[in-house]
């Protein structure tokens, strides 16, 4: 998937980041079913597909990358926006947190 599609598909999650959590959550069922409808793939630590991924970690997942492409780009202010809506899913999922390395 192209950084531009990625971009593109998290579109929703990042305009309902403001909202209610009620928004933000169909945000999320939205995105993963494009995800899933795109074929994208949630990898494991090996490389191969994960299995019994839920939608929250899906887009989560998605968000990391997209931050990743936005460092690259030099977008640091977009990076902390989507890393802090990754937080937010996360919690709102009950998601194990991992602390962020730079």
């Amino acid at each position: 998937m192209t950084p531009r599609l990625l971009a593109e598909l998290l579109e929703p999650i990042l305009a309902a980041a403001e909202d209610d959590e009620e928004a933000l959550s169909e945000a999320v069922n939205l995105t993963a079913e494009a995800m899933a409808a795109l074929g994208a793939t949630v990898l494991d630590p090996d490389g191969k597909p994960a299995r019994g991924v839920s939608d929250e970690r899906a887009v989560v997942a998605a968000l990391n990358t997209h931050a990743h492409n936005l460092m690259r780009d030099g977008r640091l202010d977009d990076v902390v926006e989507a890393l802090q809506v990754a937080e937010r899913i996360g919690r709102l999922a009950h998601l194990p947190h991992h602390p962020r390395t730079v």
